[in-house]
């Protein structure tokens, strides 16, 4: 019975260990709350545990968990009723293990464009929470995480040809919202 039990639990710590920075950004742009993240991933992962069974291996288990920690997010901010605002603070937002901020050490830019870049981020930030919660997280899946249209719509339990409507919907809404900002660029 151990070693049945075994394999899941070992297949799904894996992929936790292998995605759970991805799972937890995931869910951070989704709740836009870290402790709400926190929670949306713990009890996706729990989840995961009690229902290996209904995994159909119809997509890979790293997608599975997407699509389980996105209906506990979702729960969550339903149960809380509203989102809360994005930490400034990058890390929670990126994710630990992300480096692409050490990459590029500040001081190497110029102060007018270390300032843009704030002001760019400011700005997406605003225009993303003008999205609605499934173009957000069509948008996150596809543009941020870099999931095909065909993992996405596995994650969200939708066609492909409904996750491309999202999208180009969430797009059409980003550029409106932020072509002020990009004008005088």
């Amino acid at each position: 019975m151990a070693g049945a039990s075994e394999e899941p639990r070992a297949l799904l710590y894996r992929a936790l260990d292998e995605h759970g920075d991805r799972l937890y950004a995931f869910a951070l742009r989704m709740t836009r709350d870290p402790d709400l993240a926190a929670d949306a991933v713990q009890e996706a992962f729990t989840s995961a545990l009690r229902k290996f069974d209904t995994f159909r291996g119809e997509s890979n288990v790293a997608t599975w968990l997407h699509r389980i920690v996105y209906s506990k997010a979702v729960d969550l901010i339903r149960q809380r009723g509203k989102e809360t605002p994005l930490p400034e603070d990058e890390e929670a937002i990126l994710g630990p293990e992300d480096d692409r901020l050490a990459r590029t050490p500040a001081w190497a830019r110029p102060p007018d464009e270390i300032l843009q870049n704030r002001q760019t981020k400011e700005a997406l930030e605003a225009a993303m929470k003008q999205l609605t919660p499934l173009q957000r997280a069509v948008f996150s899946l596809r543009e941020v995480d870099g999931m095909s249209t065909e993992e996405v719509a596995s994650v969200l339990g939708m066609e492909p040809g409904t996750v491309r409507v999202h999208l180009h919907r969430g797009r059409l809404r980003l550029r409106a919202l932020l072509s002020e900002h990009f004008r005088g660029v």
